[in-house]
């Protein structure tokens, strides 16, 4: 091979992947939680309170700035949690912009979350119903999920989702576009309701989603933010834990998350 295109090509190599943080750039992680981010493990973190779920979103991202704001407005229960995917080979032929506006677009993929299942023993189903809306006040307004041709800086849409705990409720999902993060804001706009009795006012829940992309994979960072301070939730003979709920819930997106890369 040519000497001066060998030094020409290994340059353009070394910029590119300069372009991209790693991961031990943008968190104070062990050299612990590092290896298990490689091999597939979450990194997770539960709070109620006083505390916080920001660190474990990158460092100076969208995601980290919209947790602290929600944890200070809600001063209820947090959760978080961290993945690390691995790119998907046909990335490789992929420029920049392409890549994002893929991350991006299948962020929108609302439609794909009906049939979301989570629990590691007896699986449950998460969303029985999911799909995008035209009208934020009609739950009937069904339309395709929007596929962008072109990266906006910010976008919103609006969702109807029927859970297996909170039942049919309309969502406002606000996505908004950095250097190398691609970012979603899930607020919901109706009340949620626990066996019909009223839990989570409108606006009283922030659920994040954040792909960043690294040298390693892509980061993705899922919380969630309830202004509640209670955790247990109880009702005749029925009863659960919001924290771990909402725990199982973001899981559950990072799972589908990975099988649509």
């Amino acid at each position: 091979m040519n000497r001066k295109y060998l030094v020409v090509s290994l340059g353009f190599l070394i910029a590119s992947s300069l372009l991209w943080a790693t991961p031990q750039d943008l968190f104070s992680l062990s050299q612990t939680e590092w290896m298990n981010l490689l091999n597939g493990q979450n990194l997770t973190r539960s709070v109620i309170w006083d505390n916080s779920v920001a660190e474990l979103a990158p460092s100076g991202s969208i995601a980290q700035e919209k947790t602290k704001e929600a944890e200070a407005r809600a001063k209820g229960i947090s959760v978080a949690s961290l993945a690390l995917v691995p790119y998907p080979k046909n990335w490789e032929t992929q420029s920049e912009e392409q890549r994002k506006l893929e991350l991006y677009n299948l962020l929108h993929r609302v439609s794909t979350l009906q049939g979301l299942t989570y629990g590691d023993e007896k699986k449950k189903v998460l969303f029985s119903e999911s799909y995008t809306i035209k009208n934020p006040e009609d739950k009937k307004s069904k339309v395709e999920d929007p596929v962008a041709q072109a990266l906006p800086s910010i976008d919103i849409t609006y969702v109807c989702q029927e859970d297996s705990i909170f039942g049919k409720n309309i969502y406002q999902h606000t996505y908004q576009v950095s250097q190398d993060e691609v970012f979603v804001d899930i607020t919901n706009l109706t009340t949620m309701k626990f066996l019909g009795i009223s839990f989570v006012k409108p606006k009283d829940m922030s659920l994040y989603l954040s792909a960043t992309k690294t040298q390693e994979g892509i980061l993705l960072y899922a919380s969630t933010t309830l202004a509640t301070t209670e955790p247990k939730v109880s009702f005749l003979f029925w009863s659960f834990n919001l924290a771990d709920e909402s725990m199982n819930r973001i899981i559950a997106y990072q799972d589908w998350f990975r099988t649509q890369v």
